[in-house]
């Protein structure tokens, strides 16, 4: 996980081609201290300018998440050690303001229904066959659709025959499902992860940030637009103390709006039964924040 308690920013100034000068902003985190982010940021920001100088292209990160192995930018509420002394997750505040779940080993899979439903094979002879046939004879009715949820439950099942050892946890959330694997720890990078994120058909934004940020992420607290509220005023980390306490007061309300909404249901767990021990006061705090029989959101 590429998670830093300080973050810092700085500016570089250089020419344009015109002569005119133009600014670059560069961000950069450290677990030292904040001066120690302070002077990463400037020597980042000073780099850019020497490359756009140069003539060399500057990478900008505008997306809502980096390419390659780029950090992260978010605040660490709460750090979460294992019983050895390292880390086993995370809570972070992400861009958009909501509390998110950060693991380095404990698998979470982000699916959306709409990625579930099964692709429409192409016309063939026969199709054209049961047309005509139709025209003369009333068809049989057609069976109904397989919800998304069965779609996903068939998945599973396949899974489990292939893999009996293995242990799901299903949970709706608002826009599909989220799985999280209970009897093993596994890394994001790992075969085992690829092939399991393949098969349920996880959301390929997600499986790429994962894979980047070696770490799984699971979101504990509603999107802002979806109980009535904006993002947050300002980018972290704050510039000024004025900033910070608009930052506080957008928290406090956004803390108050949410209480009315839950982010996912749980549907059952699907597998061996099998939980690791390390693994339930995480699976204990996920479900104490995102449950709570709600609306989703």
């Amino acid at each position: 996980m590429q998670l830093y308690s300080y973050w810092a920013r700085a500016t570089a100034t250089t020419p344009n081609t015109d002569g005119t000068p133009s600014s670059l902003i560069a961000y950069a985190g450290s677990n030292s201290s904040p001066a120690d982010a302070h002077t990463q940021a400037e020597q980042l920001a000073n780099e850019r300018a020497a490359r756009l100088l140069l003539g060399q292209p500057v990478v900008s990160y505008t997306d809502d998440y980096p390419a390659g192995g780029v950090p992260l930018r978010e605040h660490i509420v709460r750090r979460l050690p294992d019983s050895g002394g390292g880390q086993l997750a995370a809570i972070t505040r992400n861009h958009y303001g909501s509390l998110v779940l950060n693991t380095a080993c404990f698998m979470v899979l982000d699916v959306d229904a709409i990625d579930l439903h099964p692709l429409v094979p192409g016309l063939k002879w026969q199709d054209f066959v049961d047309l005509f046939r139709s025209l003369f004879r009333p068809a049989p009715p057609s069976p109904p659709p397989l919800s998304p949820q069965q779609l996903l439950e068939m998945r599973m099942a396949a899974w489990l025959q292939l893999y009996p050892e293995w242990n799901f946890r299903l949970y709706r959330t608002r826009m599909g499902f989220r799985l999280l694997v209970t009897h093993a720890l596994l890394a994001p990078d790992s075969a085992a992860a690829q092939e399991v994120f393949a098969a349920m058909r996880t959301d390929a934004t997600y499986v790429r940030l994962c894979r980047q940020q070696q770490c799984y992420r699971a979101r504990l607290t509603p999107k802002p637009w979806r109980i009535g509220w904006h993002r947050p005023p300002h980018p972290f980390p704050s510039d000024t103390p004025a900033q910070e306490q608009q930052q506080q007061v957008w928290q406090q309300e956004y803390d108050a709006r949410r209480k009315d909404f839950s982010v996912c249901e749980l549907l059952g767990e699907y597998g061996s039964g099998s939980v690791l021990p390390a693994l339930q006061p995480l699976i204990q705090l996920h479900d104490e924040a995102c449950l709570g029989g709600r609306k989703l959101a």
